[in-house]
């Protein structure tokens, strides 16, 4: 791990967003002498990391280890605030903001059926959501998986058609 220098460069960066890219500025920022303050609305760093990505592909502990391992190099980390204006966070005298707010939305596809059968078509990330917060078990016997190709969705949606 590298050594996190005692004094620092006079530098204050705001890192909106808990999730990979803003904890990976982090990790490369702090060594560098900067101040980095992390931002998540959520109760628990990790971003999709940790919504999307079901427990049996990456723990949760795991998960926690390495958050906790990045932010032990001295992050202020501000859990349960969202930001809501660049302005505001602005007037915290901070020298940049790094926006590491990810790309939670998934793309649904507009094809002859979709509405009809919307009870049953679920969108890659809101799906995976429910998986990760335990809100699906099980699936039908058959399953489609539109695009993905090795992602974590395909292994859940295989995963949970097998157990069907």
């Amino acid at each position: 791990m590298p050594e996190i220098p005692k004094e620092k460069n006079g530098k204050r960066i705001a890192l909106i967003g808990a999730g990979p890219a803003s904890l990976t500025v982090a990790r490369d920022l702090m060594p560098l002498g900067y101040s980095c303050v992390l931002f998540e609305k959520d109760r628990k760093g990790g971003g999709l990391m940790r919504s999307n990505i079901p427990s049996f592909r990456l723990p949760a502990s795991v998960l926690d280890e390495e958050v906790d391992r990045i932010v032990g190099f001295g992050v202020e980390l501000r859990l349960g605030h969202e930001i809501k204006s660049l302005a505001s966070l602005m007037k915290e005298g901070f020298d940049a903001v790094f926006v590491g707010t990810g790309a939670p939305k998934g793309k649904d596809l507009d094809v002859p059926g979709r509405k009809e059968a919307a009870a049953n078509i679920h969108i890659g990330i809101d799906w995976l959501t429910s998986v990760a917060f335990e809100h699906v078990h099980t699936v039908g016997k058959r399953v489609v998986v539109i695009g993905g190709g090795t992602r974590p969705w395909t292994a859940a949606a295989r995963r949970y058609a097998w157990a069907a």
